[in-house]
């Protein structure tokens, strides 16, 4: 006899979720590695959220009207209901906000629906075969699939594996000793904005820090939206040979120092997992890590982005945390985001917080702010730098630190080289 009873579903749960992607970015980036097309029952529902999925992976907007035109173009726009469709759908979201209970709500009603099938497959197995063994060894293979991919943890689970993963310490752990000390490394899923005037030494900074990740072995994307591929390229050269880069900019090379630079542009190209990458949005950068995949990320720098649905640079700066926030989170990977601060009309002082406060969501976005200070060029006294002076003092200010402390770091800089060092006392 056959079952007709209607497989596990959820058509509103399925509705919601797609109307909460056309109508939140938020939504789209907390979906995308959650679900997948076969996940939803319906099958006009599976031809939209495959479209979705289309149009974010080519890197084109998803609204109404970009997936209304993609459905068109393959002649499937009618199958799914057409416009109206799309439109009710859109318009029957109680909010996107609780986007990731109707992907869970979806996801359970997949699971059901597999295992139930994989039973069934159990079922007919126990009547085409009569050896015991051979049908043991068929369900066990069989069982493994009935699993959902991302089992959710217990609570006890979830506490055992904090407390082995906590034992090990962060994921990552800085080179520049004296950052360690007080922060420890950085981790997974954090997002840490290094702050600063202009031209304080922002991106001598990240340089460091992706070369020693670099020597690491770890993968690396350094996405700039400030200097060319070929700039950047340069600092991290003038880093790693202790060579002036104004030498650089004027050509000024020995033979010995030529074969020592195609030496080290070799060692980069063979040993380093490094990408550099011009970027001009978000929607560049998500595109990048999507297709390199890296264990850290470096935005340089924030401010640089465009973003033209929003109003104004306050709105502008919010959104891109927002999404450099969930990419992070959802790939699960380490970001440092640049961020510029303006001048202030006071007499020369540190950066502070609330010198954040009027550019977006920085602060609240990032697990840990970092601000550079170099006091003496904003007091303007730095003479030129050849090489053979001593170096210059740079403060790390540790504002902000979810998990624990704050406070300074001293480093030496030698600004001709774009390297930062421990600091000799």
């Amino acid at each position: 006899m056959i079952n007709s009873k209607p497989l596990p579903n959820n058509i509103q749960a399925e509705q919601s979720a797609l109307g909460s992607m056309l109508s939140d970015k938020e939504a789209l980036m907390a979906t995308i590695n959650s679900l997948k097309p076969e996940d939803f029952y319906s099958e006009k529902h599976q031809i939209i959220y495959g479209s979705i999925l289309g149009l974010f992976n080519k890197n084109q907007a998803v609204d109404l009207v970009t997936l209304s035109e993609e459905l068109k173009k393959k002649k499937r726009l009618e199958k799914v209901g057409g416009i109206t469709y799309l439109t009710n759908i859109i318009n029957s979201v109680p909010t996107s906000a609780n986007i990731r209970i109707y992907n869970q709500i979806v996801k359970e009603k997949a699971v059901l629906r597999n295992t139930i099938f994989q039973l069934n497959k159990m079922r007919d197995l126990c009547f085409e075969d009569k050896d015991p063994k051979l049908i043991l060894e068929k369900v066990q293979n069989i069982a493994v699939k009935i699993l959902p991919e991302e089992e959710e943890k217990s609570l006890g689970e979830l506490l055992k594996h904090t407390l082995i993963s906590s034992s090990r310490g962060v994921k990552y752990r800085f080179k520049l000793e004296s950052i360690n000390k007080v922060l420890g490394g950085v981790d997974i899923c954090e997002t840490i904005t290094i702050g600063g005037y202009t031209s304080q030494g922002k991106t001598s900074l990240a340089l460091q820090l992706c070369k020693d990740f670099c020597e690491q072995g770890l993968r690396v994307l350094y996405c700039t939206s400030e200097m060319s591929e070929i700039e950047t390229a340069r600092r991290l050269l003038t880093n790693l040979q202790e060579k002036n880069i104004m030498d650089f900019r004027k050509g000024i090379f020995t033979e010995n120092e030529k074969e020592s630079l195609s030496e080290l542009a070799d060692l980069m190209v063979h040993t380093w997992k490094l990408e550099i990458k011009t970027v001009f949005s978000m929607a560049d950068i998500k595109k990048c890590v999507y297709k390199y995949e890296p264990d850290i990320l470096f935005i340089d720098y924030l401010q640089n982005l465009s973003r033209k649905e929003d109003k104004n640079d306050y709105q502008k700066v919010t959104h891109d945390m927002q999404d450099i926030q969930i990419l992070t989170r959802d790939k699960e990977i380490t970001t440092f985001v640049l961020s510029q601060l303006s001048r202030n009309k006071e007499d020369i002082r540190k950066p502070r917080l609330s010198d954040l406060r009027d550019s977006g969501a920085i602060e609240e976005k990032s697990n840990i702010v970092l601000f550079v200070y170099w006091e003496d060029r904003l007091k303007q006294q730095v003479m030129p730098r050849t090489g053979n002076e001593p170096p210059e003092k740079m403060e790390i200010i540790i504002a902000k630190n979810r998990d624990g402390t704050i406070g300074t770091v001293y480093l030496d800089y030698y600004p001709e080289f774009c390297k930062l060092a421990n600091r000799e006392y």
